[in-house]
């Protein structure tokens, strides 16, 4: 039974993920969902009690479905630990222009509800510890030179994640949220990068 649930679930999740990729949480209905799925609200209810629930689920998936990719693209990269971060910052970059709707309002309203910070939170903690991972790497290599990798690590995620929220505030200053800025808080982040490694990168001193 749990598994007809759990199929259910996902059948309602993808569609409630195609609506609100186009047209954002807020404006979406749970009714609108429901006929998608071709199942009554009460159905829907049923499985969701409300939309912050389903939001929940719905942010939850789409993030693992990144962590998945992330974690295929670096099992099989062969590339130096800045080469690598610049090849993730790509991969999120292609990323929030798939979900742009998602991207903007997981940072907007609907996070302030303690369930979905608690999520954004976690989400956030396994960031750091997938960064801590590759910094590490680089410490072990003696391509990166840092004494706390954890506090280097978690800074490196504030940075990034406060350059893609300062483009995200400029598309709500202008009135006009649009994905053509994704490209330039890309830019903004490869170069932070690239001081950021150049900063921390190994350099041997002869004795």
């Amino acid at each position: 039974m749990s598994t007809n649930n759990d199929n259910k679930k996902e059948f309602i999740i993808a569609a409630a993920i195609r609506r609100f990729a186009h047209y954002g949480f807020s404006k979406t209905t749970m009714n609108e969902i429901a006929e998608d799925v071709k199942i009554t609200k009460a159905n829907l209810y049923y499985y969701y009690p409300d939309k912050t629930t389903l939001v929940h689920d719905v942010i939850l998936s789409v993030t693992d479905d990144f962590r998945k990719q992330e974690q295929d693209l670096i099992k099989k990269s062969k590339s130096s630990v800045i080469n690598l971060l610049l090849d993730l910052l790509d991969l999120k970059s292609a990323f929030i222009e798939r979900h742009y709707m998602l991207h903007m309002n997981e940072n907007m309203e609907w996070i302030k509800g303690a369930p979905l910070q608690t999520l954004m939170r976690q989400i956030h903690e396994k960031e750091v510890i997938e960064v801590a991972k590759l910094f590490q790497k680089g410490v072990d290599n003696k391509e990166l030179a840092i004494e706390d990798v954890h506090k280097t690590s978690e800074m490196y995620v504030y940075l990034m994640k406060s350059i893609g929220l300062v483009g995200i505030l400029c598309d709500v200053f202008t009135g006009i949220p649009t994905q053509c800025n994704v490209g330039d808080v890309l830019q903004k982040q490869k170069d932070a990068t690239m001081l950021i490694y150049n900063g921390l990168k190994f350099n041997t001193v002869s004795n």
